[in-house]
């Protein structure tokens, strides 16, 4: 709820708090990051990250280090541009050995170093299309000098005029002289000019994941990452991997010819020539982000056909798979495929340097590239040195190094194969080759409990699972970009079977959390609880009594939605009965850790079906969120950030078809009672009409069987500057003598209950000029002298009045006789009945604060703020649970979003939403000021609909 104080991605690093991933490490070494306990002591965590595959000898190699300091101690130079390079050289020369090496026959490769890996792509995407605009330029120049050869062979005769135009567009005719074969001529330089303007295309593959700069970021298919930036980029065609077929079949799509002359047989023919449309394809051995799918030796095989035969450059992304992580140094030469250009980063610093390099195959690199391309970091000093030790390493003893990554990499599989038979209902699948591994979650977005539902459905399950192995078995795992259920393991070759021993320690406890959908164990951590959780146990029978989806020839007439969340932490047990071991603060913490993510998994739709034949179907839209946090929200002014969640919640239950939304409890008062939310074809209420009738036909028979009338009452209204309460107490002036406003002395608080005041007396006034009976407030002032003066001389009834009479009363009696206005609850003392209207997420009564034999009102009872315990010593007294009603079946909502209700019973909230849509009457009675003819009107609608209001 605070202001963030972060300046370093700040959201990114709250989200990280939300699952206690946002630790600051001091330390690392191999496949370790340590930080400091609460103590001061130092904690290993074992990192399986690895920088995002940054780390194939591990932290701070020992002998990197060792050379980095060499190297800042003896004064290398960092920058020296414009000058001879000879350690870029050196790692040029290693790379293209290595290359010779792994793919026996290829030509050299030169090098352009770069910072990154995206930086990379984006060089080689920029080498591409300059070769592509130079062959373009070729292309041009070589048509003008065949089109003069042929000008000149029919001038002088030794060539004929062209006896065939069928390769121009449109009705051009055969010439039969030299003006009409000027025109063919013309024509032919008209077509080409037109293809000069053609965009470049690119291809990639489907999953592919290449970077999220500007230009790398159009590569990456990943549409989260994408699609804002696609009007900036290239035009990349994504085609799916291992689909030669799919890959052909563009190739063909894009292939653009030009047209050119040439003498043949002594007649000038018109000719095709390729036009290079097609700027390259870009491909990674082994998909990393995109789930850890490999390429087949077979669909390589006809990608360099294919890419050959239409003149398009292969792009080998090696940044993560490269540097020997796959067991060989390049995972390319796994399936053979010898790529045009080969993009490598991430490992090849060292764990130490930042660099990346671009090869290019020789006969179609073009040098005046590095002309027009440079940076100020990319080759200096320090980095290609360390990059040079870097693979020296590597290299070391015949390159054991990429023996040892296979080995460690297939003792890892099997350990996870192994696991995956074990809980097959769990585990998915698991992938992999070498140190770059994936591991399948099985679907949770159905899992009978709701906190892992909402994670998965989120797909943000493995961040929860994460977040688990890290707080409790002290491993660091990654996600993958595209894969939301998939785990990735990327450790450095230096991994113990120790380290393989407590992965498989901490999976095998998250495959019997998920089998037996235990949530507890998952959150235990982040909720501060002291100690360990109990041990997992099996809620699989838990799963919440919700009726099925109807099947699609049992459609509801309608689709109602109501954004709620669970109202107190008991509900919150009772929404995922796996909690239960977690006191009330656990829960709270939990729930306030979760402030980014606030979203829950949309219930299944329960039925309610109306006496007049009509149906609905109610889905709820949970958001996770307390009332303490709701009331933080209003206090710091931050409210626009729950109408934020709001907005989502309601945006998404349109999506899915609903036209009638309700706010739950709570919500309304950080929403403006729903009329904030503006979202088109919507209509959006917090049920504050029928709250308000359900309350008060709840109150009026009790309060005529204790007090035999109404007319002599006092009521007070606890809450009567909110739009509850102030529609309570100016509808209950009609029928009592006086009412009492109780604010809660926060900023603004006396403004708005003045507001009410002058509504009652506006009201009053209105009702007087009107003539006829009067009764409550209206009757006792129609006696008052300034009251019989204006009607005197004929004053309108709705000419504003209000503040005069305020004014009036306020000069003629010590104490308002009619209403007063303040936040001191001993106030409602002097009343006969208090309705709770407020929105405090405590109680604020006490007995001291109510009369003998009074009648309290209860509008909070199904929160926190519940003010029933006040009746436990007190035979005297009479509590009502006000805005609560029967429905038309014993159905309730489901677990965790009605409160402590019975089966039968619904918020009149919930109700509003239900019987506006089953009535077809949209916001008219749900939006604007609550008046006693729209309260009619409602509980009326809601009388035919089965709906009626109880009190006990």
């Amino acid at each position: 709820m605070n202001s963030p104080t972060r300046y370093a991605e700040a959201l990114l690093t709250g989200m990280l708090g939300t699952f206690g991933l946002n630790l600051s490490y001091v330390r690392a070494e191999q496949n370790s990051l340590y930080y400091l306990d609460e103590s001061g002591t130092e904690v290993p965590v074992l990192d399986l990250v690895g920088g995002w595959g940054s780390l194939m000898l591990g932290h701070n190699h020992p002998e990197i280090v060792a050379h980095a300091k060499e190297l800042l101690d003896t004064g290398v130079p960092v920058h020296s541009q414009f000058s001879e390079h000879p350690t870029a050289d050196r790692v040029g020369a290693l790379l293209n050995g290595i290359l010779g090496r792994e793919f026996p026959g290829a030509e050299p490769y030169p090098v352009i170093f770069a910072n990154s890996g995206a930086e990379a792509v984006e060089a080689a995407v920029k080498h591409c299309e300059f070769d592509r605009v130079l062959r373009l330029k070729s292309l041009f120049e070589q048509v003008e000098w065949n089109v003069d050869a042929a000008v000149k062979a029919v001038g002088d005769g030794s060539a004929q005029l062209p006896d065939d135009t069928s390769l121009l567009p449109g009705d051009v005719p055969v010439p039969t002289t030299a003006e009409e074969f000027g025109a063919l001529l013309g024509a032919v330089a008209a077509h080409n000019i037109g293809l000069a303007g053609t965009s470049p295309v690119f291809f990639a593959l489907e999953r592919a994941f290449h970077g999220k700069l500007l230009g790398s970021t159009q590569f990456t298919f990943n549409p989260t990452f994408r699609a804002a930036f696609a009007s900036l980029g290239l035009p990349v065609t994504f085609v799916p991997p291992n689909d030669a077929a799919a890959l052909e079949s563009a190739l063909a799509e894009h292939r653009v010819a030009a047209l050119d002359v040439e003498v043949v047989d002594g007649r000038v023919t018109l000719v095709e020539r390729p036009f290079p449309v097609v700027g390259g394809l870009i491909v990674e051995p082994i998909q990393g982000e995109g789930g850890i799918h490999a390429l087949t030796p077979e669909y390589a095989a006809r990608v360099r056909e294919l890419c050959d035969a239409a003149g398009c450059p292969v792009i080998i992304d090696e940044i993560q798979t490269g540097m020997g992580r796959t067991g060989k140094f390049f995972a390319s030469s796994h399936i053979g495929l010898l790529g045009d250009y080969y993009l490598l980063g991430k490992s090849l610093g060292g764990g130490i340097g930042k660099t990346s390099a671009m090869l290019v195959r020789q006969s179609r690199y073009r040098p005046e590239f590095e002309l027009v391309h440079s940076s100020t970091f990319a080759k200096d000093g320090f980095t290609t040195s360390i990059a040079l030790r870097t693979l020296e390493l590597l290299e070391a003893d015949g390159g054991a190094a990429y023996d040892l990554a296979a080995e460690r990499g297939e003792r890892v599989l099997g350990m996870l194969r192994e696991l995956a038979e074990e809980y097959p209902d769990v585990v998915l699948d698991v992938r992999g080759k070498g140190l770059l591994i994936g591991l399948e979650f099985a679907d949770q977005s159905q899992a009978a409990s709701p906190v892992i539902r909402e994670k998965a459905a989120a797909g943000l399950l493995v961040f929860l699972i994460g977040s688990y192995l890290q707080l409790v078995h002290r491993i660091r795992t990654g996600p993958t970009a595209s894969v939301p259920n998939m785990l990735r393991i990327e450790p450095s070759i230096h991994l113990t079977d120790e380290e393989i021993e407590q992965l498989r320690t901490g999976l095998t406890a998250v495959c019997e959390i998920l089998r037996h959908q235990d949530a507890l164990p998952l959150i235990h951590p982040l909720t501060g609880a002291a100690g360990r959780p109990r041990e997992i146990q099996d809620f699989r029978t838990e799963r919440q009594a919700e009726a099925a989806a109807p099947e699609a020839d049992d459609a509801a007439t309608h689709k109602v939605a109501l954004v709620s969340y669970p109202l107190t932490p008991d509900t919150l047990r009772e929404l995922d009965p796996s909690l239960a071991g977690l006191d009330d603060a656990a829960l709270l913490a939990y729930v306030q850790r979760s402030e980014l993510l606030k979203d829950l998994p949309a219930t299944a739709p329960v039925r309610y079906t109306s006496p007049q034949g009509t149906s609905v179907d109610l889905t709820v839209y949970p958001l996770l969120v307390s009332q303490h946090q709701l009331r933080a929200y209003r206090t710091t002014g931050q409210t626009f950030l729950i109408g934020l969640d709001l907005d989502r919640r309601v945006r998404a239950a349109k999506a899915d078809g609903h036209d009638t939304v309700g706010i739950g409890f709570g919500l309304g008062t950080v929403s403006e009672h729903g009329s904030a939310l503006r979202v088109p074809g919507v209509t959006v209420t917090a049920g504050s009409t029928l709250a308000v009738g359900a309350t008060l036909a709840a109150l009026e028979q009790p309060a005529l069987a204790r007090f035999g009338d109404l007319a002599g009452l006092t009521v007070a209204v606890v809450g009567g500057g909110g739009r509850v309460g102030s529609a309570l107490a100016a509808l209950s002036a009609e029928y009592v003598a006086r009412i009492v406003l109780v604010g809660s002395g926060r900023e603004g608080s006396a403004e708005r209950l003045r507001a009410t005041e002058h509504r009652i007396y506006q009201d009053a006034w209105t009702r007087i000029a009107a003539g006829g009976e009067l009764s409550g407030i209206a009757a006792a002032l129609s006696a008052e002298p300034l009251i019989t003066k204006w009607l005197a001389d004929g004053r309108r009834g709705d000419e504003p009045s209000a503040e005069a009479v305020a004014a009036h009363l306020a000069d003629s009696y010590d104490v308002n006789p009619f209403v007063v206005a303040t936040d001191d609850l001993a106030e409602a003392r002097n009343a006969h009945a208090v309705i709770a209207a407020h929105s405090s997420p405590v109680p604020v009564l006490a007995e001291k604060h109510l009369a003998q034999g009074a009648i309290v009102a209860d509008l909070s009872f199904f929160g926190t703020g519940a003010e029933s315990a006040i009746v436990a010593g007190r035979d005297d007294l009479l509590y009502i649970r006000g805005g609560v009603l029967s429905v038309p079946e014993d159905t309730i909502l489901p677990r965790g979003f009605n409160g402590p209700l019975n089966t039968g019973e619904l918020l009149a909230g919930t109700a509003e939403a239900i019987v506006l849509a089953l009535s077809g009457a949209g916001g008219t009675l749900s939006e604007g000021a609550i008046t006693q003819e729209r309260v009619h009107a409602i509980i009326d609608l809601a009388q035919q609909h089965g709906f009626e209001a109880i009190s006990t």
